[in-house]
């Protein structure tokens, strides 16, 4: 499958620190460059974030003509969002765009890649 869009998944901060939900939005753009895609859109869990939560990116990107997209939870662990919300959340919005072939990739998890970087930032620090 080709996919025309990405979502990117993330937990979000409450409004008063919204610096931290510019995490997201930085690497947004960066999976935007980095695969060529027009359509690539932040989405926060959290509804405190004030910012745009997943039904909101995805409503976005099928306004925009996206028929096949990716939703990338940018979660460590595999908690009760990754287990219970986000994938029942998915199957909604399935039911709500079935013309709109949606998958669900898996969460950032324990990958040697990010051992990599925390490797990085502990050399860096000594």
């Amino acid at each position: 499958m080709s996919i025309e869009g990405v979502v990117l998944l993330g937990h979000g901060s409450r409004a008063v620190v919204d610096e931290a939900n510019q995490f997201l939005i930085r690497m947004a753009e960066m999976v935007r460059a980095e695969l060529g895609l027009a359509h690539v859109e932040p989405a926060f869990m959290n509804p405190r974030s004030l910012r745009q939560d997943l039904a909101g990116a995805v409503r976005a990107l099928v306004d925009r003509g996206v028929r096949r997209l990716v939703v990338a939870p940018v979660f460590l662990t595999d908690g009760l969002h990754l287990r219970r919300d986000i994938p029942a959340e998915v199957e909604r919005l399935r039911a709500a765009y079935p013309e709109v072939e949606i998958r669900l990739a898996a969460h950032l998890g324990c990958d040697p890649r990010i051992l990599a970087v925390i490797l990085d930032r502990i050399r860096e620090a000594i």
